[in-house]
């Protein structure tokens, strides 16, 4: 009996996964009072560095060069803090904005040494993880009263991994017609809906445009894609009315919160947390454009906040406590200007845009996952990258590169033998020995070629 150990390669995308609140809440509470998940980002950096060190060989030259600019600017930030402040390491918030791109490293070194993790059992797992994540840390997130109050319970970047979570069991459902895995589907989509957060909501249209057309142009085992969504659509309403929700959609409160939302979304500058996050960009653009190249690295940890309540005209946080930026291209810019921003964003975009403009074949997989990733230049215009992000792009960066690779390498053709081409005296030979009765060499004496009754 043989065990199937193939499971093991999921682990260091889950140990990524592992730092999100949906995944680690079981074991550090939900306030995390002792520290125990920054402890837990230390080791994984650690790991991190020495999966990238133990496999270096396996990189592409472009990502050898990106890790190398990458410690590079670490370096400098630290003699930076040590030529203002006699210490190696003055602000360390400022310096986790360069660590937590590591990760990435440690993911793509290992999944370029070892096969891709299975994707269904990794779909499996993340929505059963997140499911009682909901039920037993976060109930007060399934209320009708949560949903109608906006208290969400359930952090953005929680409910924002139920996406990939969606596209993987879609794309199963379309490739193999397991209705399970449709049905999986359904469930996570809605409870993005129910779970509110407008920004994943924009995430889920734009990723599920993008898998659509991944199925159909490039997965071959989704050719009945067109069929079978149909199916799934008439099953979501079907399922929809008898299990009560037209009920509950009768609620003139629920609507006009549906409502709400939508609108809050055709109208991201003047409504809901949109009016919020324009505020912000307003206040800190002037610092933005004072440095726009570098940005005030560890500087700005000592810049006061610029950004005032407009009701009581004090700070939103206390200074010294970092700016907490909405939005991942702010934070960039105001920490390290252009050069930041290309830093975390220019080899992902053009290998992985690359590979999304590519006609090549994919698995259903992959493409769930490219269309998830597709999705993060959007997420980071309300939010920062949670850390999870850097793990799934390590990911994608490996399997898209060995795809190309054994793709762009010849298939060998078998061998074969050549026939060595007769000389002109060969057919005297065949002549003269019909003829001639010289004794000759026992080798072709005994030769059925060489036979005198062969022409």
């Amino acid at each position: 009996m043989k065990l199937n150990l193939r499971f093991l390669y999921l682990l260091p995308l889950l140990a990524v996964l592992f730092t999100n609140p949906a995944f680690n809440a079981f074991f550090f509470g939900k306030a995390d009072e002792a520290g125990l998940g920054l402890r837990y980002e230390y080791a994984l950096t650690g790991l991190a560095l020495l999966a990238a060190v133990r496999y270096y060989r396996y990189f592409q030259p472009v990502v050898q060069v990106w890790l190398w600019v990458l410690l590079g600017s670490m370096v400098g930030l630290a003699l930076e803090s040590y030529a203002l402040w006699h210490s190696w390491a003055k602000y360390p918030h400022v310096f986790s904005k360069l660590t937590a791109v590591l990760p990435l490293f440690g993911v793509y070194a290992f999944y370029r040494r070892f096969p891709a993790p299975p994707y269904r059992p990794l779909a499996s797992l993340m929505l059963v993880t997140l499911l009682l994540s909901l039920v037993i840390v976060y109930p007060e997130a399934l209320t009708l009263g949560s949903f109608l109050e906006t208290e969400r319970g359930f952090s953005v970047t929680s409910a924002y991994l139920l996406l990939p979570v969606l596209l993987l069991c879609l794309n199963f459902y379309i490739s193999s017609n397991n209705l399970v895995y449709g049905l999986a589907s359904l469930l996570c989509l809605a409870l993005i809906v129910f779970l509110q957060h407008r920004t994943v909501w924009v995430c889920t249209s734009l990723a599920l445009a993008i898998d659509l057309g991944l199925l159909a142009l490039r997965v071959p085992q989704a050719r009945a894609w067109g069929t079978r969504l149909s199916v799934l659509a008439a099953l979501g309403v079907g399922l929809a009315l008898a299990s009560g929700l037209a009920v509950v959609l009768d609620n003139p409160d629920v609507v006009q919160k549906l409502a709400k939302s939508i609108s809050d979304i055709q109208h991201p500058t003047t409504q809901g947390t949109g009016t919020f996050r324009m505020q912000q960009y307003e206040a800190y653009l002037p610092l933005v454009r004072e440095r726009p190249l570098a940005g005030w690295r560890l500087q700005g940890f000592e810049v006061p906040i610029q950004f005032y309540s407009d009701d009581s005209g004090k700070p939103v946080w206390p200074d010294f406590t970092g700016h907490h930026f909405h939005s991942f291209y702010l934070d960039r810019l105001f920490y390290f200007g252009w050069l930041g921003v290309l830093l975390v964003l220019g080899v992902p975009v053009v290998l992985l845009g690359r590979c999304l403009l590519s006609l090549a074949p994919l698995g259903e997989g992959p493409a769930a996952l490219l269309a998830f990733v597709a999705t993060f230049p959007v997420f980071g215009l309300s939010y920062d990258w949670p850390n999870y992000a850097y793990g799934f792009i390590g990911l994608l960066l490996a399997i898209t590169s060995r795809a190309s690779a054994g793709a762009e390498r010849p298939t060998p053709q078998p061998v074969r033998p050549k026939a060595t081409p007769l000389t002109r005296a060969e057919p005297a030979v065949f002549q003269l020995n019909a003829h001639v009765t010289a004794p000759l060499s026992p080798g072709l004496a005994h030769s059925e070629s060489f036979n005198s009754s062969r022409p």
